[in-house]
């Protein structure tokens, strides 16, 4: 990667592509791999200023296409993640991280580990698609094809684009003037899926002053099974975090008239795959889940630029983008925590003593047959219970999973002009349009459904009041209706023949739960800049002026009734009798909560300046300001910042900025709707529970004081630059944490078995099994909601030092380069957090722990890497190396970390994750032909199949850190005319 400096800081909104083709900067270095060239102007990201070729004073990392093909990459992803400067990202599928879930097949960037959402991207100096309400660009939909390079701005940069540039902007720039046919593929070899691949074609033509360009491209990720590795299975008493106490096989409780109950755990957990602790089976469900799912991306991408005249320029382009993932992987079904009668799992259910299958459980467990010696079998109570569990679902007869989906569709379009109104000043006009979309579901069971099919009355076309009969179906709930555990090949040893479950009368118990989101965005850019005609020592005073208005429009609606709570807020479907009480909203579905259709808008509108004052030839100094307004009940900001470059010598240069930063609240964040998300408590054991997050009307701007100070040494062949980077927080918008709320009503409890604080302030916060809580008797397994909110959280003070250098030798065979980028996180310190004046979470500081509960995520101290290039002829050839340094579970505050029921060592599993690197070579050769550019890669990605560091969580590791997938080998070709 080039480092690379804006000499113009400050800036305001990037208004119009022109004013970028006529911004001009340099690379300090030359391009890797190839000879030192006469520093030349390019495009950056950061000014509106005109100016002159000299490295400036914002950091600034440019990577081209040439250096992507050099790399190996193939996707925004693989990029990202290789970026020492950026946080946990999304891209990987995760469905056990709370900030992840429901964003299959999204991608993002995580500049400083600041958050996805205070990360502006942008396509060609403009605005690009967000996932639909989510406040974040989804950088899966990037036409990677059609790029030149993608500039990295590693500052704060509000006072240039706005809100969303706390962390710094990511820029995607695609390629200009570019005529000819160019045709790429490659073909990814993963052990143990179907592999990857990806295809793209892109042309482009002059045609006199205008040049046309129109490409498309195609990638697909195979599904990549978790059974396929063995990292992702740990046994119950090393990693509980990805078992449950609710299963198939359950726990039941027969009653006879005679006798009384008779507690009889199901037969077969050790058989199928679990662990049995006393009567309770522990069930894994993450042999059913994936590390990566089957994906295919497709985008299509077409620009114009044309010379209207000598004085006028036009430009437009157009973008359409989808990401489809038909079969996602989830447990064979989730486990209640609730049901028709209420909150709470123990109990949920209860299977008619008439049910059929009642009678083949008892033979199995040796109890007499009903109207027996034990007298009539008056209920049998599903104690704990989940369906389907190790038997798999069977409507997915291969793996026995449970299947959701999310399709992402969008487009984007934006056009221009670029006038010279005069003989130093240029006018562009811009506008942009976006619209992106998005349906999601999981499979969510209805629990009033599974009630009634327990009973005898399931399925679709149920009619009449007999059990089991006229179109009535019997659900079983018992071990014996299944031949095996599906997704492990294990034959189930107590599988009867006769009893199985009818995937019909599934699919009517187990609905899509999910939504279709839709949010567009309309920008108009306006901006005015050129010369002042005052003249100092060191040249003319340069400006910029300009306003946007940026209008959003966002929906979202459940894709059916089932999960919409204006139709069903209750437990039972159909249900309105608890619409006003404390439990409206809990919806009917076991597990999954609902939504309600929500339709919002919001418009902010802009208005900056921006001066640059050359004082000296050796000296520069730049200010911007930009007054940004929300409208009601947001309100306004103004954010001023200030940048000085000095060349103390030829070789050494000096800069710093200083500046205010500020993002505004989404619309969805101050809509007084909410939305349920579902987070492993540490209070109950590690156990999924749902998570309601409201919004807040009485919500603030985000603030934040940003500077940076460094320098550059730039000897010719020799680079390095080291850049000290620093962001005081006030007023974050976060969302109050629910595990820590939580863990405060439950006493502070890891193991979920002992009682709760039933007097505690936030106890109602909390909504427990049976809706009450009894002190002394209610646990921190009963915890089956929290309620949490966005609000302006506690300051955050984020420091650290990014380093980069490159050091080209000419070699006589070529030239060899060596160098490498590294970023050191010194802190990440946030204040007390306390909720309803309560202190919930003391101040901490984040780097060097995993923080899987608690903001920003895992924050390594150090993340780096280095590479060899060796550049010879038509051939390149790239060894590299990506390091992140290891972490500490924050959870673990005791020895051993975690207490596990049923194991009385309990278990320090993944306390400290090991460090991670990954080692690449990469080999590219153009042939020597002469009728095209043939250019073949051949990549050995992960050579030394490094496994991701151990963490206690669902998947055994951090699936935010490091490569999940092992070693790979990719074999490609691009072949231009």
């Amino acid at each position: 990667m080039r480092k690379l400096s804006l000499r113009h800081t400050c800036a305001l909104p990037a208004l119009a592509a022109g004013i970028f083709a006529a911004n001009p900067a340099i690379a300090q270095d030359a391009e890797e791999g190839a000879a030192p060239q006469p520093r030349s102007e390019i495009v950056v990201t950061g000014s509106l200023i005109r100016g002159t070729p000299e490295d400036a004073a914002l950091p600034v990392d440019v990577v081209s296409t040439e250096e992507l093909q050099n790399k190996g990459i193939t996707s925004p992803l693989e990029l990202i993640k290789e970026l020492p400067s950026v946080g946990s990202v999304l891209g990987d599928t995760n469905q056990f991280s709370a900030a992840a879930q429901g964003f299959q097949g999204n991608g993002s960037i995580n500049l400083r580990g600041l958050g996805a959402t205070r990360t502006l991207v942008l396509l060609n100096g403009k605005r690009t698609i967000q996932a639909p309400g989510d406040g974040f660009s989804d950088t899966n939909l990037i036409p990677l094809f059609a790029l030149e390079r993608v500039e990295i701005l590693k500052d704060g940069a509000a006072a240039t684009y706005g809100s969303d540039a706390i962390g710094g902007v990511a820029n995607f720039i695609t390629r200009k003037n570019f005529d000819g046919v160019e045709i790429a593929g490659d073909y990814t070899f993963i052990d143990g899926s179907d592999n990857n691949y990806n295809v793209s074609a892109l042309i482009g033509k002059n045609f006199g002053s205008v040049n046309l360009l129109v490409g498309a491209g195609w990638q697909h990720r195979s599904e990549l099974a978790t059974t396929k590795r063995d990292y992702t299975s740990q046994t119950y008493d090393v990693n509980a975090s990805g078992y449950s106490a609710l299963a198939t096989p359950g726990l039941f409780a027969v009653t006879y008239s005679g006798t009384g109950t008779t507690l009889r755990p199901d037969l077969g957990c050790n058989d199928l795959g679990g662990f049995q602790t006393g009567a309770v089976c522990r069930f894994t469900y993450i042999p059913f889940d994936n590390i990566t799912e089957d994906e295919d991306r497709y985008q299509v991408y077409a620009q114009a630029e044309a010379d209207l005249s000598d004085t006028a320029r036009w430009h437009a382009g157009a973008l359409w983008a989808k990401t489809d993932l038909e079969s996602l992987n989830y447990s064979p079904a989730f486990p209640p925590t609730q049901g028709p009668k209420g909150s709470g799992f123990v109990s949920a259910f209860s299977t008619s003593p008439n049910n059929p299958a009642v009678a083949a459980f008892l033979a199995q467990q040796g109890l007499p047959q009903s109207g027996g010696a034990n007298g009539t079998v008056l209920a049998v109570t599903n104690v704990y219970y989940r369906p389907f569990g190790f038997i798999g679902n069977p409507v997915d007869p291969e793996r026995g999973s449970g299947t959701g989906l999310a399709k992402n569709n969008a487009w984007r379009v934006n056009t221009g002009f670029e006038f010279d109104v005069g003989d130093n000043l240029v006018l562009n006009l811009d506008g942009t349009y976006w619209r992106s979309s998005r349906k999601f579901y999981s499979p969510g069971i209805v629990g009033s459904r599974l009630q009634a099919a327990l009973n005898g009355f399931g399925g679709e076309n149920c009619e009449g009041t007999t059990a089991g009969a006229n179109g009535c179906q019997w659900f079983n709930p018992f071990v014996l209706a299944g031949p095996s555990n599906p997704t492990l090949g294990i034959t189930n040893p107590y599988y009867v023949p006769g009893y199985e479950n009818d995937p019909d009368l599934v699919r009517w118990l187990q609905v899509p739960n999910g939504t279709f989101q839709r949010e567009e965005q309309f920008i108009v850019d306006a901006v005015l800049a050129g010369g002042t005609g005052f003249e100092l020592p060191g040249g003319e005073v340069a400006f910029a002026i300009g306003a946007q208005y940026r209008k959003n429009n966002f929906i979202s609606r459940p894709l059916r009734d089932e999960s919409n709570l204006d139709v069903n807020p209750c437990f039972i479907e159909g249900d309105q009798s608890c619409v006003g009480t404390p439990t409206e909203g809990v919806g009917p579905f076991i597990f999954l909560g609902g939504t309600r259709p929500t339709s919002l808008s919001q418009s902010v509108y802009a208005i900056f300046t921006e001066l640059q004052f050359p004082i000296l030839d050796t000296l520069e100094v730049s200010a911007a300001i930009r007054y940004e307004d929300y409208g009601s009940p947001i309100g306004s900001t103004i954010n001023p910042k200030a940048a000085l470059r000095f060349e103390a010598t030829d070789w050494l240069t000096l800069r710093g900025s200083i500046g205010t930063t500020f993002r505004g609240p989404l619309a969805s964040n101050v809509d007084d709707n909410f939305v349920t998300a579902l987070q492993g408590l540490t209070a109950a054991g590690g156990n999924y529970k749902s998570v309601d997050i409201y919004g807040n009307p009485a919500l603030d701007p985000e603030t934040a004081l940003t500077y940076n100070i460094g320098f550059i040494i730039d000897t010719g062949a020799f680079t390095f630059s080291a850049d000290y980077w620093t962001y005081d927080f006030k007023d974050q918008i976060v969302i109050t944490p629910a595990d820590a709320i939580a863990s405060f009503v439950g006493n502070g409890q890891t193991s979920g078995t002992a009682a709760v604080d039933c007097s505690s302030e936030l106890v109602d916060l909390i909504t427990f099994s049976g809706n009450a809580c009894v002190q002394g008797t209610t646990t921190g397994l009963d915890i089956a909601r929290v309620r949490t909110q966005y609000v302006n959280g506690p300051d955050v003070t984020v420091r650290g030092i990014d380093f980069a250098a490159n050091y080209d030798i000419d070699a006589g065979f070529g030239v060899v380069s060596i160098g490498g980028n590294a970023t050191w996180n010194i802190e990440y310190t946030t204040d007390d957090f306390y909720v309803n004046d309560i202190l919930v979470t003391e101040s901490y500081d984040a780097v060097g722990f995993g923080n899987y509960f608690r903001d920003p995520g895992t924050l390594p101290e150090w993340r780096a890497n280095a590479y060899l290039n060796v550049n010879t002829g038509g051939l390149n050839a790239r060894y590299s190396i990506n390091y992140i340094d290891g972490v500490t579970d924050e959870r673990c505050t005791g020895d051993p970390c975690f207490a596990i029921s049923g194991v009385p060592a309990g278990s320090s599993f993944g306390r400290e994750s090991g460090s991670y690197m990954q080692h690449d070579f990469v080999l590219n050769y153009t042939l020597p032909v002469q009728f095209a550019d043939i250019q073949l890669t051949a990549a050995a990605l992960n050579l030394f199949d490094e496994e991701p560091a151990d963490a206690y969580l669902p998947l055994g590791y951090n699936p935010f850190i490091g490569n999940a997938i092992g070693r790979n080998f990719r074999l490609g070709i691009r072949t231009r005319f």
